[in-house]
């Protein structure tokens, strides 16, 4: 993915679908929030943990959307996502033990678990038609006295796969049957497009208290379900949500022994994440909700845009993606993505993300992000369709 992002960089004229953010820039009111901020003097060290301020807005947001209630103290700022999906791993993961990761997956989950001094273990998603779905079987089978972490991804990256809540279910009870932590990683949570599935007669936990239904525009969390905060963790970021990939903000829940634990071990990595980005993250949340609308329906209507192209390709199938910017298609007989999609950079400059970067799994996929304008989309479209028909595919 790194060679063919450099190769794109230095070519005139690429079109750049295998970044995993969008092509537009943070809006006006959170960039005025953070020069505001450093102008008044957020300029100093925060809580390794972050701000008050900035924490209990994040609850607050939780029990908005989700209907689940977090203490400040059960969460934790961090320099993006990705140091909270880290910090969580080396946190329950060292050597000798191994992690299960639903897949095919973005590549820093089996890379931490490898960098904690564990095994990362590939539990692949099944496709069921037009879609994926939890393969619990696979799952199952991968899991055994030295697993400590099962680690899912959803709405998903590469796929757009999500969950439904009897899927969470399941797997909650899984982790629960075998004493191990679920890592939940849920930054793509507002962007979905599909009306979200309710929990089919089953009750909610003990101690939980989820609204009558999920407004459509939000993936269900998993902390909806998992009633017992030591065995969940819940990553999540501004980055995506708000088009903040480059301010690097994201968050952690957790129960408060296990936050402790991981923003212990932080202050020695990064410390707390800059003190103005997170005063910009409160006005983020406060302020966001008129920017998120408008932000999904431009991408609901690429995410159209991409179907309709892709499933009229010869040789091409598309998963439907329910939620993230991502489609995952697969092509026919493809059984080498990378030399495809080095190929494909090299004939047309077009560059996207061969599925062989996500594991094994993801092999005879491709990834386009279509979080991009509706003139770059179709010329990335017509250049990927002109290079499948001709055969140099």
């Amino acid at each position: 993915m790194v060679r063919i992002a450099t190769a794109a960089e230095s070519m005139p004229e690429s079109i750049k679908l295998c970044y995993g953010e969008s092509d537009m820039p943070t809006p006006a009111f959170i960039c005025d929030a953070a020069h505001q901020a450093a102008l008044g003097g957020h300029t100093f060290y925060t809580h390794t943990a972050g701000c008050i301020e900035l924490r209990e807005a994040i609850a607050a947001k939780i029990d908005e959307l989700q209907g689940v209630s977090y203490r400040a103290s059960e969460i934790m700022s961090t320099v993006g996502g990705s140091m909270a999906i880290y910090a969580a791993i080396r946190a329950f993961v060292g050597r000798g033990d191994n992690a299960v990761i639903v897949s095919p997956a973005y590549a820093i989950f089996s890379n931490g678990v490898i960098m904690a001094g564990g095994e990362p273990r590939p539990a692949p998603l099944a496709r069921d038609g037009r879609r994926f779905r939890l393969d619990l079987d696979r799952i199952a089978k991968a899991v055994d006295r030295n697993t400590r972490m099962l680690i899912v991804n959803s709405p998903s990256n590469p796929t757009g796969w999500m969950m439904t809540v009897d899927e969470q279910r399941a797997l909650a009870q899984l982790a629960r049957r075998h004493d191990v932590v679920i890592l939940a990683v849920e930054v793509y949570e507002r962007l979905v497009y599909d009306t979200v599935d309710k929990p089919k007669g089953l009750s909610p936990p003990a101690g939980l208290s989820p609204p009558a239904g999920l407004s459509p525009q939000v993936a269900p969390s998993f902390a909806r379900v998992v009633a017992n905060k030591d065995r969940l963790i819940v990553v999540n970021s501004f980055s995506k949500t708000y088009n903040m990939t480059g301010w690097r903000l994201g968050w952690a829940q957790s129960s408060e022994a296990t936050i402790k634990t991981m923003y212990q071990a932080v202050e020695f990595m990064t410390s707390n994440a800059t003190a103005m980005v997170q005063q910009a993250g409160i006005v983020a949340l406060r302020d966001g909700e008129p920017y998120i609308e408008e932000l999904r329906a431009h991408y609901a209507r690429r995410r159209e845009q991409v179907m309709a192209s892709l499933s009229s390709m010869p040789g091409v199938s598309l998963p439907e993606p329910q939620g993230a910017f991502y489609a995952f298609p697969r092509i026919e007989g493809l059984t080498d993505s990378t030399a495809f999609a080095l190929r494909l950079l090299e004939e047309t400059g077009l560059a996207v993300a061969p599925g062989a970067g996500f594991g094994s799994d993801g092999e005879g996929y491709i990834r386009v992000c279509f979080a991009a304008t509706e003139a770059i989309v179709t010329a990335a479209l017509e250049r990927l369709r002109n290079f499948v028909t001709s055969g140099r595919s």
